[in-house]
């Protein structure tokens, strides 16, 4: 056929096999099979689609869609919580933040099902204390989090009763992140302080990846934390009443899946 000019040419619309791959000179095989082999490697790298499965507080397992070729998980440690303060112008630190961790994995690294654990939040101190803020809980994948393993934040200190401007306590450890591509700890939760008989400051919590800690405050209750894996906030007391700290917000396990 004549060579047209290029106003003349139309587009190819429906390209057979052998017009989209290139074959290569070759002696181990034809162009042919060489085609046909090339084309099996490119289909199994395409995508079909995309789920996501998430999992909250609890325990269970995580069976993954059927056709599933990767899975990028996100997994984040319950925020712990702040502690109270007591008596008359006292101020407790602020949890901990939960850890996060990032992973992308393979079905064979999945396999048919793995145990998942989602970490619950820590609570905040209460009036009836003393020093009863928890922890919060830890999210993982697999036995003993040897997929994936994020910690949950600190629980808080109780405040002390003022006695020298400037005390303070501690907040909350921020929590761990581990066997990830990405392991991000958690931010540990501010301290408590005191600034005379009436004035002072409860602990922010800790933040994690996805939360913030609770906001800290002169004369109330600690704020909760907000998001996954947020710590709670310390309390302050600026008279005899008592004053709670804050929650923790709970840990997610977020699997975003590509078939």
């Amino acid at each position: 056929m004549a060579d047209l000019p290029i106003w003349q040419l139309t587009e190819l619309t429906a390209p057979a096999l052998e017009d989209v791959l290139v074959s290569v000179d070759d002696p181990a095989g034809t162009p042919t099979t060489k085609k046909l082999s090339l084309s099996n490697l490119l289909t199994s790298l395409a995508l079909s689609n995309v789920v996501v499965q998430v999992k909250t507080v609890g325990s269970g397992t995580y069976t993954p869609t059927a056709g599933m070729k990767k899975v990028l998980a996100i997994a984040v440690g319950g925020g712990g919580g702040g502690a109270g303060g007591i008596a008359t112008d006292s101020a407790g630190g602020g949890g901990g933040g939960g850890g996060t961790v990032i992973r992308l994995m393979t079905a064979a690294q999945i396999g048919a099902s793995k145990a998942y654990v989602v970490g619950a939040n820590g609570t905040g101190q209460t009036a009836t204390g003393p020093n009863n803020a928890t922890a919060g809980a830890a999210t993982t994948l697999d036995a003993a989090g040897a997929l994936m393993n994020a910690g949950g934040g600190g629980a808080a200190t109780e405040g002390a009763v003022f006695s020298v401007v400037g005390v303070s306590v501690a907040g909350g450890t921020g929590g761990s992140a581990a066997n990830g591509d990405l392991n991000i700890p958690g931010k540990p939760g501010g301290r408590g302080f005191i600034f005379s008989g009436t004035t002072g400051w409860g602990g922010v919590g800790g933040s994690s990846v996805l939360g913030h800690g609770g906001a800290g405050a002169n004369g109330a209750a600690g704020g909760v934390g907000t998001g996954y894996g947020g710590g709670g906030a310390g309390g302050h007391a600026a008279t005899a009443t008592n004053q709670n700290g804050g929650n923790g917000a709970a840990g997610i396990l977020y699997l975003i899946e590509f078939l």
